[in-house]
């Protein structure tokens, strides 16, 4: 068997050199993790166990890296701020040419996908060569432009292959603004993606670099986009064509899986006409069947990039017939059953998806040089987008200002959506009443559509608001009956619907045709996307029997996960309820790990009143409820606040809000409080904002009966604060933020080690989050990683994905015994190991570290050894 193995080895290094995927090059936009974005990735192949080496003036480490069995290697780099061309990148392995990438960038990237009007070139668009001529504003000289070409495969590919470009002749490679724009590139690029990216810019990240990555094809469906395992995830689906670059998977694997380490910030997808124009046999739903197709891509994708959950944009589908257009004849066109299924990207209490959203567009239809499915306002599409996307990734709340988004009638000052349904209801006399949300306190009301085709041509409503075109229906007694213009009154935040029918209304839909003549828009001109919502009353859920976690003080140091590691802050109450669940059901809850913490990006702002509110985007239920699932599953849960003004990403933090945090932690039911120092105005002694949380959560835990955990930052000197800290938090971080290197790893072991003796039961020096299971460690150094933090009694949180987590990585975190060493309170309450020599074996510098234990007379000691990285249990 051995020599079976030597075989292959052998035969895998006669492949030769590194190669690496074409989109590293010149020119190329690295994400940053820059404002709530995510940590940029390089990967490549190379013969197995080959090392390879990355380094250059643009990243301040020298990464070193081994090619696993497979040939594949992946490094994660270091945390980067937005800077435009700060240097080169090479890459080398032991043997072959020097891979290099000048003029590299970091800053955001987006990938813009779907079809044909997604690939619809900007020269097709209204005010083309203005909107063309507007990347020579400074504020974008910095986008820098690929294109994929057209391509298909039955299997994931490592690279784009040499299909047709419909750009030009510069796919795979990198075009800079200036070139983009001389050579005429720009006006064969994606309208959709340019002017999206570009508004983005102009109402919110100003000069910043920006990757714009095009892979769209005209005329596919979404299937052709969705990796084969996606699939399993609905059931009784349609057929899929067998038809060459239609056939399922087959456009992910050529266009979408060679980008799949390249970090991004957000999707923006526009599609679905082609599965609104199939016929499908009896029996299937279109919007069922749509809707969780999106929505089961959109986590493939995610789960594909391993940053999390970065943000997804949607345009919604626009009319694809023209004004005066019979209702009979609109009924097949399969439009309104796309635009609920991507409605439902929307979060919302118990959504399937978060950190997403759509651009409303049932007011933008016309025909373009393309034709009626082809709206040539591809303009305020993408100005809609924008504003979408700039709340959904960047967490603007409210108004958006902008001098530049745009001539009149578009403002330059506006809310980044529309009105949202929210719920319905019966009212007396048998009418309805529609509450909405989002955007409804700026003068909504009721408006004809108007618009244009390319040509110039009327493409407006015919019926309109007050001739018949009024949008809301009423299902009485089985049927359809429209509610008049009249009987629609716009009250507050609210709709209310007069019944013009006999009998009790069933079900309330808005716009429900495929050219809508009529919509609701609040005061900024952005309409509300069409909704279906029944009054039939469902069965009620059983309720959920929450188990009792309150308890005294803890003892021993904490152990659980902490988003921060691996998903930064694409993190949301999808995710968190995925951990929480795979924790329960793959050991570690067993094993002793118990909370589950959210770090930075939760929270957006403040009431009136000074109560923090979550982010609506990624937390939709609010952090209560996720304390509340987490409890019913056995299990705590954390949250994250900065001791400052702002969090280290510019949340809100909570100074001077401490007594009213502490309160409504206590109300959420958190267990676990961790506490950064960051930016912004601060106290003038440090430990201010510690003592009044201290004092809020003793008051909680004597209300109530909850003790919240206390996890500050930080304190590094025993003769200073090492006197006092254990009397007001349970933990305290002693060294910088640990990375997945094991030089850091090492780093933040040696600073805790001179922290060792004021470690005492339910006070512990953290070294920082576990990066076990993380890119960039080897096996070995991981083993070492979490023995050592175990050894220090350090608490033990999981920083990486626990949802598809390895056996090999469970193996590691769910040890026993290296996990028993952590627990134990230690002799004569010393909980800490610590080092005790270093020597030299052999000519490798040797280290021992001690933890003497309480359970029993043996000692625990372990031996990192610099240059073969490994320890040794004693």
């Amino acid at each position: 068997m051995r020599a079976g193995l030597v075989f292959a080895s052998l035969c895998a290094l006669s492949e030769g050199a590194v190669q690496m995927p074409n989109w590293f090059g010149d020119n190329m936009v690295i994400q940053t993790n820059e404002e709530y974005g995510a940590r940029g990735f390089l990967n490549g192949k190379a013969s197995p166990g080959e090392k390879v080496v990355i380094q250059g003036t643009a990243t301040n480490t020298v990464y070193t890296v081994t090619a696993d069995s497979s040939g594949d290697w992946e490094v994660m780099l270091d945390p980067q701020s937005s800077v435009v061309n700060k240097g080169y990148l090479t890459v080398q392995g032991e043997s072959g040419p020097v891979h290099k990438a000048d003029q590299v960038s970091y800053g955001d990237v987006f990938f813009c996908s779907g079809q044909s009007n997604m690939a619809f070139p900007l020269k097709d668009a209204f005010n083309a060569t203005a909107e063309a001529s507007s990347l020579t504003e400074a504020d974008f000289a910095n986008f820098r432009f690929f294109t994929a070409p057209l391509s298909y495969s039955p299997t994931p590919q490592f690279n784009f292959n040499n299909g047709s470009c419909q750009v030009g002749d510069a796919c795979t490679s990198w075009v800079t603004a200036a070139e983009a724009h001389s050579t005429g590139y720009i006006m064969d690029f994606s309208a959709v993606c340019y002017m999206t990216v570009r508004d983005i810019a102009r109402f919110h990240t100003g000069g910043r670099p920006m990757g714009l990555v095009l892979s769209a094809w005209g005329g596919t469906r979404i299937e052709a986009w969705m990796p084969e395992s996606s699939f399993k995830t609905c059931s009784s689906m349609p057929p899929v064509p067998a038809t060459s670059h239609q056939e399922a998977s087959v456009l992910y694997n050529a266009m979408v899986a060679p980008v799949n380490k390249m970090a991004v910030r957000s999707a923006i997808w526009y599609q679905g006409e082609a599965n609104a124009d199939e016929k499908l046999p009896s029996g299937y739903d279109r919007e069922a069947y749509y809707s969780c197709y999106l929505q089961a891509m959109v986590s493939s994708w995610r789960d594909a990039k391993r940053i999390g959950d970065f943000a997804f944009l949607a345009m919604q589908l626009p009319p694809s017939v023209p004004a005066g257009t019979p209702l009979p004849q609109q009924n097949g066109t399969g439009r309104p059953a796309i635009r609920l299924a991507e409605a439902d990207l929307v979060p919302r209490v118990g959504s399937k998806t978060d950190i997403s959203g759509i651009a409303v567009g049932i007011d933008l239809g016309g025909a373009s040089a393309w034709g009626i499915d082809h709206p040539p306002n591809k303009n305020e599409m993408s100005r809609r987008l924008a504003l979408q996307t700039v709340h959904v990734a960047y967490a603007v709340q409210g108004r958006m200002s902008n001098d530049k988004a745009g001539a009149p009638p578009f403002p330059v000052n506006t809310y980044f959506s529309g009105p949202v349904f929210e719920a319905a209801a019966v009212t007396e006399g048998a009418g309805v009443l529609v509450s909405l949300m989002n955007g409804t306190g700026f003068g909504m009301s009721l408006r004809d559509v108007t618009g244009k085709n390319i040509n110039g041509s009327s493409n407006s409503c015919t019926r309109c608001c007050q001739g018949g075109g009024a949008p809301f229906e009423l299902e009485v007694g089985g049927k359809w009956v429209q509610v008049p213009f009249a009987g629609t009154k716009v009250v507050g935040d609210k709709v209310s619907l007069t019944n013009p029918a006999a009998g009790t209304p069933t079900a309330v839909r808005y716009a429900s045709t495929d050219f809508v003549e009529c919509i609701l828009q609040n005061g900024d001109g952005l309409p509300m996307g069409p909704f279906s919502h029944s009054f039939t009353t469902r069965e009620e859920e059983e309720p959920t029997i929450r188990r009792n976690v309150k308890g005294g003080m803890i003892q021993s140091p904490p152990m659980g996960f902490n988003s921060w590691n691996f998903y930064h802050c694409n993190i949301d109450e999808v995710t968190v309820k995925a951990v929480i669940d795979v924790m329960v059901s793959n050991g570690m809850q067993a094993a002793g790990y118990e909370y589950v913490n959210i770090d930075d990006c939760w929270q957006v702002a403040r009431m009136p009143n000074g109560t923090i509110i979550p982010d609506p985007v990624r937390f939709p239920s609010g952090m209560k409820a996720l304390a509340d699932y987490a409890h019913s599953k056995g299990m705590k849960f954390g949250v994250y606040t900065a001791q400052a003004q702002y969090t280290c990403q510019h949340r809100p933090g909570s100074y001077d809000y401490e007594k009213i945090d502490g309160k409504t932690y206590c109300d959420w039911g958190i267990d676990y409080l961790k506490i950064d120092e960051c930016d912004g105005k601060k106290h003038l002694m440090k430990n201010t904002s510690w003592i009044r949380f201290h004092e809020a959560f003793e008051e909680c835990y004597n209300t109530t009966g909850n003790y919240i955990v206390t996890s500050v930052e930080h304190c590094d000197d025993p003769l200073d604060c090492g006197k006092w800290i254990p009397g007001v938090a349970n933990l305290w971080r002693t060294s910088k933020d640990v990375q997945a290197h094991f030089s850091s790893v090492m780093y933040n072991a040696y600073a805790s080690n001179l922290m060792h003796d004021i470690a005492t039961p339910g006070h512990f020096n953290d070294a920082d989050m576990l990066e076990v299971g993380d890119v960039g460690l080897s096996y070995t150094e991981q083993v070492t990683h979490f023995s050592l933090w175990c050894i220090m009694a350090s608490p033990l949180l999981a920083g990486t994905d626990l949802i598809h987590a390895p056996k090999q990585i469970l193996s590691i975190l769910t040890n026993k015994e290296v996990i028993n060493v952590n627990q134990d309170l230690g002799l004569n309450n010393k909980v800490q190991g610590y080092l005790v020599k270093r020597t030299t074996v052999n000519g490798c510098e040797t280290e021992l570290w001690f933890k003497p234990l309480r359970m029993g007379t043996c000692g625990s000691s372990a031996e990192p050894r610099r240059g073969q990285e490994r320890i040794d249990p004693a």
